[in-house]
């Protein structure tokens, strides 16, 4: 039986399905170890029998493998699509925004990130640090952090369709450890006010005592290709805001146009 029939035959239609197996990918992906089915099944609040009957279907495509009495794992095939994907991200939009991102991090002296939406999170593709500082702030590539948290993953949020946005605020994924979930009001109102300024400033939501400011880079259709972003230490981004900010929205806006000239 296949992903298809399961699709067919199960309550909720495919939608659902969908949905599940992605959640279980995705526990996959955060444990970054061997994970027991029951204990896979817990975490994704679903059925057992629902869990072990996905993990066969994904462990025929390659897509989970099992770890003898580990548990499973991602599979290698998640490696081939991955390396597909980098290749693409490489030459289509990190290699167009780096002088950008290099001269803003020369220029503020703080760290310039490149961000793209994937899913519920956003996804850190690059970044690159100033030497100007001792203390700066460091962000590993592939970094994946709750799309409603931060100001990278906000400007993207503000862009996506009403419906997904909706979807999202009403079940938004949990935060990192030691994070605190934002309340709906205040979440709002960042989504209005980015779409009305172009940009967002954060404090300290995904990093105690680091403040970010990010703009989003818009395809022509207006929908969220990534976000450019620099972000520190939150007094010395306090007193350059000023500065900072409209360097920001410039750049996300020069990024945009060499990724799809007008």
């Amino acid at each position: 039986m296949t992903l298809l029939s399961h699709v067919e035959n199960q309550p909720g239609g495919g939608a659902q399905v969908l949905d599940r197996t992605v959640d279980l990918l995705a526990a996959l992906a955060e444990a970054g170890a061997p994970v027991a089915p029951g204990a896979l099944a817990a975490r994704c609040d679903l059925p057992p029998s629902t869990t072990y009957r996905l993990l066969a279907d994904l462990e025929r495509h390659g897509l989970v493998a099992r770890e003898a009495r580990q548990g499973v794992t991602l599979g290698m095939r998640v490696l081939e699509l991955a390396r597909t994907v980098e290749d693409r991200v490489e030459s289509q939009l990190v290699e167009p925004a780096r002088a950008v991102m290099e001269a803003l991090a020369r220029e503020h002296g703080e760290t310039a990130i490149l961000t793209a939406p994937g899913g519920t999170h956003a996804m850190c593709l690059a970044s690159v640090e100033s030497a100007r500082h001792a203390m700066r702030l460091s962000y590993d590539r592939w970094r994946y952090t709750p799309m409603h948290l931060g100001a990278s993953g906000k400007v993207l949020l503000a862009h996506l369709d009403p419906a997904r946005v909706q979807r999202l605020l009403a079940a938004p994924p949990p935060p990192p450890s030691g994070g605190r979930q934002p309340d709906a009001a205040t979440l709002r109102a960042q989504l209005e006010a980015t779409r009305r300024d172009g940009y967002l400033v954060t404090h300290g939501e995904l990093d105690e005592g680091a403040t970010a400011a990010a703009a989003p880079i818009l395809d022509a259709r207006g929908r969220p290709v990534a976000a450019l972003g620099l972000a520190g230490p939150t007094p010395r981004m306090r007193r350059a805001l000023d500065a900072i900010v409209p360097a920001v929205v410039a750049g996300a806006r020069a990024i945009a146009e060499r990724i799809a000239p007008p």
